[in-house]
């Protein structure tokens, strides 16, 4: 007996002896590539609690009022533009230095992996926006040929809805609020563009109104578990809610798919009727093509649907929210548009109007929809710059950290865009050809692949807008934007405005 303890003493002894080597070593290993490098570390949060919950306490109040990326900026100012958090026993880098999104992003994409997918997996499931690897390479290569192709097409397939919105809109000037409407028009048209049949929701709203409402609460439950990072599992572990909406959202993306799996069958394509089908490009079509499989194709699709319906409405809602409070700039628009003649509105003729460009533009840079973006590091890494008392130095990043880049906070800063990086001001953009220092659809291997489409059919609508109205009046007695976040952030006051024919 004395004897077996002794050699589970001794083996006991030596388990621990090597993982303590191991822990050493893989600990001199870094301090070696730290110090050959250069590297210094960032400022640190000072936390009032060891979890680090009291700064999600503060954001999740900031929420609420409606100012979480004021609060984030408050922080830049205090601690310098990189600094590092706690959150239980993970560290957060956050950043919003140029070099290091750059880096994040593009020169370091190999070191860097996407952090928070298991906390929306319910909802979002596996798709082009939470893959990686291969799997994510077969999903954008998939998705590609798609806005290749309508970012060069005319602009017969929205021009329909865009019809539907603008009969919509009171011709005497009384006030109505855009953003509801406008969610509308992009969810009729993303849902025809993606899965080949509208939800007519302009035309029918009750019809859509289930929904709507289920796909609100969804999105609004991914804004409070990404607020809430890992600690999501314990406060939201009883939501039933979310989980209802969610169920709501995959049962009619589920119906499109079981069609679009009837429709790219082999007995159906060989059916001589289907020479009367439409020829237009359907994206879950192709996607039926290469998988037969209804769960991966329900997630697939709901990864493409979710920004091309939120993130249109919201960027259009947001140059409406601002034109209101500057209608000075309506008025130019109007005379550009106007100006065109009986020119088609294709790709090539909304590419040359500058001024509605530059209006979209300083819209995404002052209210982007997506304010920040967070990766973790699949091995120890350095980011360029935000390490030591100048925040000049590199900074290491160990394997696992959490690298929060801060898009909003880099289109606010004020060393790149001046003083007045808080005003609306789309003159600013005359002359300018930011490359890193403007990033609305992220940058690198994983830049959104609609961008063209998201510019041109919101300049589109811009045209037909202006075009129709000759000026616009802000309905809103709060001048100031306040932030409504669900994953994506939009007014919280929606647009209030009246247009005058």
């Amino acid at each position: 007996m004395t004897f077996s303890i002794t050699s589970i003493t001794w083996a006991a002894i030596a388990l621990v002896a090597t993982y303590g080597y191991q822990k050493w070593a893989a600990w001199r290993t870094r301090r070696a590539l730290a110090i050959t490098q250069g590297c210094q570390p960032p400022t640190k949060y000072p936390h009032k609690t060891f979890s680090g919950y009291d700064l999600v306490e503060e954001r999740t109040a900031a929420v609420k009022d409606g100012r979480q990326m004021e609060l984030y900026m408050k922080h830049f100012e205090m601690y310098g533009k990189t600094w590092e958090e706690t959150y239980l026993d993970i560290k957060v880098i956050n950043t919003m230095e140029m070099r290091n999104i750059r880096h994040v992003c593009a020169t370091g994409f190999e070191d860097y992996g996407k952090s928070s997918r298991k906390l929306f997996a319910p909802f979002l499931g596996d798709g082009i926006f939470s893959q990686e690897g291969p799997k994510w390479k077969h999903s954008r290569n998939l998705i590609r040929p798609t806005f290749s192709r309508s970012e060069l097409s005319d602009m017969d397939f929205i021009s329909v809805h865009v019809d539907r919105f603008l009969d919509f809109i009171p011709r005497d000037g009384s006030t109505i609020e855009l953003q509801r409407p406008l969610h509308s028009l992009f969810l009729d048209s993303s849902s025809e563009f993606l899965f080949g049949q509208s939800m007519n929701s302009q035309r029918d709203p009750e019809a859509s109104d289930e929904f709507l409402q289920a796909f609100n609460i969804a999105m609004a439950g991914v804004g409070k578990r990404r607020t809430a990072g890992i600690l999501s599992r314990i406060l939201y572990a009883f939501d039933g809610s979310w989980k209802e909406a969610y169920a709501k959202v995959h049962a009619y993306v589920d119906i499109q798919v079981k069609r679009a799996l009837e429709e790219t069958s082999d007995e159906d394509q060989n059916n001589p009727a289907n020479d009367e089908r439409p020829t237009r490009y359907i994206l879950l079509h192709e996607m039926a093509k290469q998988t037969r499989d209804p769960i991966d194709l329900r997630f697939q699709i709901l990864n493409v649907f979710l920004p091309a319906r939120e993130g249109m409405a919201i960027l259009v809602g947001n140059a409406m929210f601002h034109l209101a409070r500057n209608p000075k700039i309506w008025t130019q628009l109007r005379d550009e548009s106007l100006g065109l003649g009986d020119r088609e509105l294709n790709f090539e003729t909304l590419k040359s109007l500058q001024l509605f460009k530059h209006v979209v533009h300083e819209a995404l840079r002052l209210q982007g929809p997506s304010g920040r973006v967070q990766r973790i590091a699949k091995r120890n890494t350095i980011l360029p710059v935000g390490g030591g008392p100048d925040g000049k130095a590199p900074v290491f990043v160990k394997n696992g950290t959490i690298v929060a880049i801060n898009i909003w906070g880099l289109h606010h800063d004020k060393d790149i865009w001046g003083d007045d990086a808080n005003d609306f001001k789309p003159e600013r953009w005359v002359g300018k050809r930011p490359l890193w220092e403007f990033v609305p659809f992220i940058g690198g291997p994983r830049i959104c692949p609609a961008q063209q489409q998201v510019l041109t059919q919101s300049i589109y609508l811009l045209v037909r807008l202006t075009r129709n109205f000759a000026r616009i009046e802000n309905r809103d007695t709060i001048l100031g934007y306040v932030e409504r976040v669900r994953m994506l952030t939009e007014s919280r006051n929606g647009v209030q405005v009246a247009l005058f024919p």
